[in-house]
């Protein structure tokens, strides 16, 4: 035996807790990934026995049936009992159940069509801190949220009123309220307020961030 699978033997089994609704999809995934020998299944359990599992003992990774969207309901409860939880989520029917799933805390996706074999290599990846999603949904993720930034940058410009554009493309160019302020014509007050509502509209953190959304906006237009 060579020093890599010393090695490999001297690590701690990583373990895993099997969620799910349907007794026979947790029982089944559970069997077979024990005959892989290389995870520590501690348990195969409903989503209303996790939150106490998990209580009982250190666990590595959630292995949750995403086949009913409601399975997402339990990650925020789960990652609230040991917040560093890796939940690898297996049965995703397409890209809408793995934004909801990634939004919930889901770290790794195995597809629908998806093998035991993809659920223990999901298991691997995400205990490293690496993400594991299929390349079909993966692609499908990144054209979504290319859409949706699309949808933000052109959409969200359009929400500003004459005045307010103006004062942003003088706010982008460097110029203080007051500066402003003499330029329109109006009071620094105005201007702050103007400031304020450009802010709130498009959903920026500070007047220095108005510059790079307006050159964004523009290469897009």
């Amino acid at each position: 035996m060579n020093d890599l699978s010393n090695v490999a033997l001297s690590q701690p089994l990583l373990k895993v807790l099997i969620v799910s609704d349907v007794l026979l999809f947790r029982e089944g995934i559970g069997a077979k990934l024990a005959q892989l020998g290389d995870l520590c299944i501690v348990g195969s359990v409903s989503p209303a026995e996790a939150e106490g599992h998990l209580r009982n003992g250190r666990v590595d990774a959630v292995i949750l049936d995403a086949s009913r969207r409601r399975a997402f309901a339990h990650v925020s409860a789960l990652r609230g009992v040991q917040p560093d939880i890796r939940i690898i989520a297996f049965g995703i029917g397409g890209h809408q159940d793995a934004l909801a799933g990634a939004e919930a805390g889901v770290c790794a996706f195995v597809g629908e069509n998806g093998s035991v074999n993809d659920i223990r290599d999901a298991v691997r990846m995400a205990a490293r801190g690496e993400s594991y999603c299929p390349p079909k949904l993966t692609a499908c993720l990144i054209d979504h949220i290319a859409s949706m930034a699309r949808h933000i940058v052109v959409a969200t410009p359009s929400r500003l009123t004459d005045r307010e554009r103006e004062v942003a493309s003088m706010v982008g160019d460097g110029l203080s309220n007051k500066e402003i302020a003499g330029m329109l014509r109006i009071s620094p007050a105005t201007v702050k307020n103007h400031v304020h509502n450009i802010l709130d509209k498009l959903d920026l953190p500070s007047r220095s961030a108005i510059g790079g959304r307006l050159e964004v906006t523009a290469r897009a237009a």
